[in-house]
């Protein structure tokens, strides 16, 4: 049984930023923009359940892991980084940032989790769930801990 639209979340955008070299996967399960509106020029084939997590990579190479923070909040995975530099001449260097990134409907935000390469990309992976268990209460968020170790985004 297909779910009614009110009870699906979409993923309407992509993230636009420089920093991220990942893709955001998208079920062939879910009524598209090209099923309800005519379709894309170019044409696609359904595929089956992607099995692979669902994984999103931000270059975050000039920030230490104590000074990124990692969250799920309402259907999004919010990164935030800042960095504080004391300078020779007494005056001082911040830099801060915050990209927010929407989590496909197939993730749930609880199993996400976080890790950092040594070449400085934050890889932000989750299992895609089945069909059958993604609609469950919202509105539910926590924080994630920033992992150091060998990891790839590939």
């Amino acid at each position: 049984a297909d779910w009614p639209d009110w009870a699906r979340p979409r993923l309407t955008t992509t993230w636009p930023g420089p920093l991220r070299t990942g893709m955001v996967r998208t079920s062939a399960m879910a009524p598209s923009y090209g099923a309800r509106f005519g379709g894309y020029p170019e044409s696609r084939s359904p595929v089956p359940f992607p099995r692979e997590p669902w994984k999103v990579c931000v270059n975050v190479h000039s920030f230490k892991p104590e000074e990124l923070t990692v969250k799920t909040k309402d259907g999004y995975v919010e990164v935030s980084g800042k960095h504080e530099e004391q300078q020779v001449e007494g005056g001082i260097v911040s830099k801060n940032f915050t990209k927010k990134i929407q989590l496909p409907y197939e993730v749930d935000p609880i199993t996400v989790f976080a890790s950092l390469s040594p070449e400085g990309l934050l890889i932000i992976e989750a299992p895609q769930i089945p069909p059958y268990q993604q609609y469950s209460e919202g509105g539910c968020g926590s924080e994630i801990p920033v992992e150091s170790q060998e990891a790839t985004c590939a």
